[in-house]
């Protein structure tokens, strides 16, 4: 008898097919993530990765920052050389100096891991950061000051989804890795309200259904009860390859979906921009710049007549 594919394989084979997702170590970390990693998924622009990533980076630690010291944390130290060391040549204060720099960029606060994704990426947050705070917490300010100065900071990123958890893209694993979630934000009497927000990129074995159901069964319904429109927490797994990525997140709808181009926008803005390419297309004009625009083609009306 002809014996199928998978059989025969077992236990053995679905840890080599677990092992095949998880980064071992031995240098930066592409196309996987680690066990424990948390930090951000971003989706961009397609071809923009790179830079997308470096504008969250930056935004990140600058909100990181504000939000140790307003709790009255320590300020980040920086310090300076003072030149070559005794006896050193300058090739070889060079390379110290290199290496320095190396060791700086491997401990900020947030770096990128590229994903081998098309217009998706991922920010790594630091061991000094997720011991203070959750990602979630520091994302969800970033957008709030988006949608408060109009101004999203970044030319290509979209969405910035918190990863406050991973575990193998499994709807075993994903039950287990979801009960701390369950236990600090829905164990509770207080009455709320909570949706479960589901997507994956390059996988089509786990199955929306089966992970949504999976996760509600474990919310105590009631207190918690179910609102697709407006939950005051959304619960986020995002299944990126063989990994899932867990959060929770309030305001996840008056967010936008956590997308900092549309957070940034005005009312007008954001009806154009979904009308025009489902929120990725670019800022519409401003009414300063289009009375401008109208202006100069008035003028130039005038002139040819």
């Amino acid at each position: 008898m002809r014996r199928t594919r998978d059989a025969g394989r077992g236990d053995g084979a679905t840890r080599r097919k677990k092992a095949r997702w998880f980064n071992r170590g031995g240098g930066p970390a592409i196309a996987a993530l680690g066990r424990d990693a948390r930090g951000v998924i971003v989706t961009c622009d397609g071809g923009k990765e790179r830079a997308a990533a470096r504008d969250v980076c930056r935004n990140l630690t600058e909100r990181w920052e504000a939000m140790k010291a307003s709790r009255g944390g320590a300020e980040v130290e920086t310090t300076a050389g003072d030149g070559r060391a005794a006896g050193e040549t300058t090739t070889e204060a060079l390379e110290r100096e290199l290496n320095a720099l190396r060791d700086e960029a491997k401990k900020a606060p947030f770096r990128e891991v590229s994903l081998d994704l098309r217009a998706c990426t991922f920010v790594l947050a630091s061991k000094e950061v997720t011991d203070a705070f959750d990602v979630a917490d520091i994302v969800r300010e970033e957008l709030m000051r988006a949608k408060t100065s109009g101004e999203a900071r970044t030319r290509h990123a979209l969405r910035m989804v918190p990863v406050d958890a991973t575990c193998f893209a499994g709807v075993d694993e994903i039950a287990e890795a979801a009960k701390p979630f369950v236990e600090k934000h829905f164990a509770g009497d207080k009455e709320q309200t909570f949706a479960i927000a589901f997507d994956r990129r390059a996988n089509g074995d786990v199955r929306r259904n089966d992970v949504i159901e999976c996760l509600a069964s474990q919310i105590k319904q009631p207190p918690n009860k179910v609102n697709l429109s407006d939950p005051d927490l959304t619960f986020l797994v995002e299944i990126v390859k063989g990994v899932a990525c867990l959060s929770v997140v309030r305001d996840y709808e008056k967010l936008l979906k956590y997308n900092v181009r549309m957070a940034s926008m005005n009312e007008e803005e954001r009806a154009h921009a979904r009308e025009a390419n489902h929120g990725n297309a670019p800022r519409p004009p401003r009414a300063k710049e289009r009375a401008e625009e109208e202006k100069g083609e008035d003028d130039a009306a005038r002139e040819e007549a």
